[in-house]
């Protein structure tokens, strides 16, 4: 009987330790990308949104803080192209400029389907890619950047056809030089 014991003993201690592994994988999961703890609330995070009656992928600039929040830009960058029938040579690369302040307390959508409709070469059918992204801005007079989760996108020209979450970030962007145009805007919060 003593091997009984031992047997229940280690399916105890197996099931334990698979509980604790998956509960650090989804919290790993869902812990923000290259993120530092902030003393401020500000989560930039691509998600949908219906702009123009049409349901768009968009960054969503959630500022849950009471500070207002300049946000400068958003990087994509495109890889694994898939893309047919193309009015241009895909660049795989779009800054899209965001020049926006996002007051206390508020949500901002921007959609991003233009912008990744010119960086895949604007396909007239079916394209897929991996969509990597980083959002710039700043509190006060402090620059942040933030790198966010990497999506694989179906697309039909401007049209999404459907989107799935990569556990992988895809590209990894050049941290900026503050010199170059982040710190010579004059607009937005001071």
């Amino acid at each position: 009987m003593d091997w009984f014991i031992d047997i229940r003993v280690v399916v105890v201690l197996l099931l334990t330790g698979g509980l604790i592994y998956f509960a650090l994988r989804i919290w790993h999961r869902d812990r923000p990308l290259g993120r530092k703890e902030k003393d401020f609330d500000f989560y930039p995070e691509i998600g949908f949104s219906r702009l123009d009656g049409w349901k768009s992928v968009a960054l969503l600039l959630d500022n849950k803080s009471d500070e207002a929040v300049w946000t400068e830009e958003i990087e994509i960058a495109l890889t694994g192209l898939v893309a047919n029938q193309q009015a241009s040579d895909a660049t795989c690369h779009e800054i899209q400029k965001v020049h926006q302040t996002v007051r206390g307390r508020d949500l901002l959508p921007v959609s991003l389907v233009e912008t990744i409709y010119r960086a895949a070469g604007k396909p007239q059918r079916k394209y897929s890619c991996v969509m990597s992204s980083i959002v710039r801005y700043r509190v006060g007079e402090k620059w942040y950047e933030d790198p966010m989760k990497a999506y694989r996108l179906r697309m039909i020209g401007l049209t999404v056809a459907g989107i799935r979450r990569e556990h992988k970030t895809v590209h990894q962007f050049k941290p900026r030089n503050e010199s170059q145009n982040l710190q010579s805007v004059d607009a937005g919060p001071k």
